[in-house]
């Protein structure tokens, strides 16, 4: 069965701030493991008194039934466009700065040396929203090689 539901929303409203089970996102009955939900207007509440909003692709993952994973991928951009995006995603969820300066130095000179971009990966891990159960976020560049707009930042809500 596929993970994709039929029938896809223009927006979501989840309110994840007290829990994080499939009845707190409206989880459809159909869709066992993964949830996709592309090119969605989504506004997210979560711990900490904290908000997520955006137009981008959410990917929900759930064992059982509790959410372990809530991912909001951005659309396609330019190396610049990603690097001033996840510059202020950094700044709101308290993400260190220095791997993302470091990660845009670096590719800098090496797509002008012919490296490819793939060749690049960035992961940030930052903090816990709300001990001891609250998601852990992470920012991660996903990649289109070839592509004009080869970098597609993420934000990872991560329960574990």
């Amino acid at each position: 069965m596929s993970y994709e539901h039929p029938v896809h929303p223009e927006a979501v409203t989840w309110n994840l701030r007290t829990g994080h089970r499939r009845s707190d996102v409206g989880w459809p009955g159909a869709v066992r493991r993964r949830w996709r939900i592309p090119a969605v207007a989504a506004t997210i509440a979560l711990p900490g008194g904290r908000w997520f909003t955006g137009r981008v692709e959410l990917l929900a993952t759930a064992e059982g039934e509790t959410l372990d994973l809530v991912s909001a991928t951005f659309p396609a951009a330019t190396v610049d466009d990603a690097y001033r995006l996840s510059g202020e995603l950094a700044a709101y969820w308290d993400l260190p700065v220095e791997p993302l300066e470091a990660w845009y130095r670096e590719v800098r000179a090496g797509l002008a040396a012919g490296r490819a971009i793939n060749d690049f990966g960035l992961s940030i891990r930052g903090p816990r929203l709300e001990e001891p159960s609250g998601p852990t976020v992470s920012l991660v560049f996903l990649f289109a090689p070839g592509s004009p707009r080869p970098v597609r930042p993420a934000l990872y809500f991560e329960w574990s």
